[in-house]
């Protein structure tokens, strides 16, 4: 197992408080060096984004969480460290599943930030293809 598996895998604390996330997001955008984007739903980095784009995006994803994530708490965006973060979860606030991941599969995080090389989680985690036919749609074969 990879050590980008092993971290992804490993304990997260919960940002429930918007004041807490924004802090956090500050916390980023303020240390933008050496660090992996990675959108899941898009290919895999091979590199560190730079320090601009890393601001942007950051930026970009802020906004999208607190425009769309309608809620009085956060409860979307995870850390592993929250003093010195090093790999942070954030789900899309449209693609949290049935009760926020307590489904078989739960949903993969949108973006992941870290400071190690990432490896395709969607592979290793994302739901298993649809199998397709009419008896399929009603019984798990």
């Amino acid at each position: 197992m990879s050590d980008y598996i092993k971290k992804f895998q490993g304990r997260f604390v919960g940002i429930m408080q918007w004041d807490d996330c924004n802090a956090l997001l500050e916390k980023l955008i303020a240390k933008p060096q050496d660090w992996f984007l990675y959108n899941t739903l898009e290919k895999v980095p091979k590199d560190v984004c730079s320090e601009d784009f890393f601001i942007s995006e950051l930026t970009s994803i802020k906004k999208i969480i607190t425009d769309e994530h309608q809620e009085r708490y956060c409860g979307i965006v995870y850390v592993d460290d929250v003093e010195a973060p090093s790999f942070v979860k954030i789900f899309h606030p449209n693609n949290l599943g049935k009760s926020c991941g307590s489904s078989e599969h739960p949903p993969i995080p949108q973006w992941l930030l870290s400071k190690i090389k990432p490896v395709d989680v969607v592979k290793e985690f994302g739901p298993p293809e649809e199998k397709s036919g009419f008896i399929s749609k009603f019984l798990k074969l």
